[in-house]
């Protein structure tokens, strides 16, 4: 099941250029939930709320990959307080929306982050746009800029949800979009980047209106119906 052919945009050649939709990927993302939740902010905190769940201690340092304009932001300084928050993202228009919303953020461009080590990286959403073959690259460069003991948590879209597959379809941000599995982002964390393994699963199984059952999750988590999966490594 994990060798399923998941590539959405499989016949599209054009990398999606995030500055063009900087100033309107808010309203978009909005469009693009109001028929299963409505709000986009619950599924930033959820991945942050996750990510607070299985973190092994507070880190200090945390960087989030492929930040874009800063969703989840907001949602880190709330989970860790006491942690120095830093964004990056290949998007410098995206980068100017951090700077000027959340100033004690501190923002590095793509080509200052190597020189820095971080407790915890979250990288949310930002595999499915890196073309296939520079995903072993990347992957292998998150890895690095983590600190001894330090975790990674990546969230990816689940391509064997159909909800899923069909928002991707129809999001103009998402043109490029390249959906990995469950087993390939593993195979990126673990065998390419070489961190080793600490927790798995599906989530996302339920729209704010059913949070109620979210507590249902632990126990569905290996069941491939979650609308988004998570992989967490560490060094």
């Amino acid at each position: 099941m994990e060798k399923m052919e998941n590539r959405v945009a499989d016949n599209r050649r054009v990398r999606v250029d995030f500055d063009e939709y900087a100033d309107r990927y808010e309203a978009l993302l909005e469009e693009q939930l109001a028929f299963f939740s409505g709000d986009r902010g619950y599924f930033s905190e959820y991945k942050v709320a996750l990510t607070a769940r299985y973190c092994r201690r507070p880190p200090a340092r945390i960087l989030d990959f492929g930040c874009g304009i800063g969703l989840s932001l907001p949602f880190l300084k709330r989970y860790f307080p006491a942690a120095r928050l830093f964004a990056t993202d290949l998007s410098q228009k995206s980068l100017s929306h951090v700077r000027e919303r959340f100033p004690d953020v501190s923002v590095l461009s793509d080509g200052e982050i190597d020189g820095h080590r971080f407790d915890m990286i979250f990288v949310a959403g930002v595999f499915h746009h890196v073309p296939v073959d520079k995903r072993a690259h990347v992957a292998g460069r998150v890895a690095r800029l983590l600190s001894r003991d330090g975790q990674l948590f990546v969230f990816e879209h689940n391509p064997f949800n159909p909800v899923t597959r069909r928002m991707v379809s129809t999001c103009p941000f998402d043109a490029d979009a390249v959906l990995l599995t469950l087993g390939d982002t593993k195979h990126l964390v673990g065998s390419v980047a070489g961190l080793w393994l600490v927790e798995s699963g599906y989530c996302l199984f339920f729209p704010q209106v059913l949070r109620g059952l979210r507590p249902l999750e632990k126990v569905l988590r290996r069941i491939p119906l979650g609308g988004q999966y998570f992989v967490v490594g560490r060094k």
